[in-house]
């Protein structure tokens, strides 16, 4: 569990850094490729989670994904084995019955959740930022707003998505908030018996 916090503590300075530039649909380069760097490490980080959610209840990892630093080729390894280890966007709601024992149930937040599809393809957008704009190769003003605006799109899309997220390998699990009500990280590990929490 240590290293998958200590993954999430990272991805979750990143987003701090991020949120220091307020950025906005005026925000120049500079700013831009600041967000885009830790976007892409951020979910270089996500893809490391992968494979130590993986080890944590597989207690192995695909061997073709060993040794990867390629966010996009780690999910890509990932997406080939099943079931897929991938986070997954909660919600936590009261229980309904006041007869039942549990008195909140963990529900997928499918209007922030991602797929690995859309992920991998917010990764390589990021690619563009990478580099310094290249004086012979001419962007138009329209094309620079179109990247900036999708840029800010998927930052919000990324962190709503990895705010209260679980991951989970054979029944091994990890619950992340990323910013509780306190402002703090939280990462807790569980192990589900046929769907109920130990």
């Amino acid at each position: 569990m240590e290293q998958y916090r200590a993954l999430m503590r990272n991805i979750r300075a990143r987003f701090e850094i991020i949120d220091t530039l307020q950025l906005s649909e005026t925000s120049e380069y500079p700013a831009l490729e600041t967000a885009a760097f830790h976007l892409r490490k951020s979910i270089e980080g996500v893809a490391f989670g992968c494979l130590v959610a993986t080890e944590n209840g597989l207690k192995k990892i695909p061997r073709d994904a060993v040794g990867q630093w390629n966010a996009d080729k780690i999910f890509s390894r990932m997406s080939r084995h099943k079931p897929l280890i991938f986070p997954c966007s909660i919600d936590v709601q009261s229980s309904v019955n006041e007869d039942e024992a549990a008195k909140h149930h963990i529900v997928v937040n499918e209007a922030d959740n991602v797929s690995i599809d859309e992920i991998r393809s917010v990764y390589r957008r990021t690619h563009f930022w990478l580099h310094e704009a290249n004086p012979y190769i001419a962007i138009t003003l329209d094309k620079f707003v179109k990247l900036r605006s999708q840029l800010l799109l998927d930052i919000v899309a990324v962190w709503r998505w990895l705010l209260h997220h679980l991951i989970a390998a054979d029944g091994e699990l990890f619950l992340t908030v990323m910013k509780n009500d306190d402002g703090q990280l939280e990462v807790s590990s569980a192990s589900a018996n046929r769907g109920k929490l130990k």
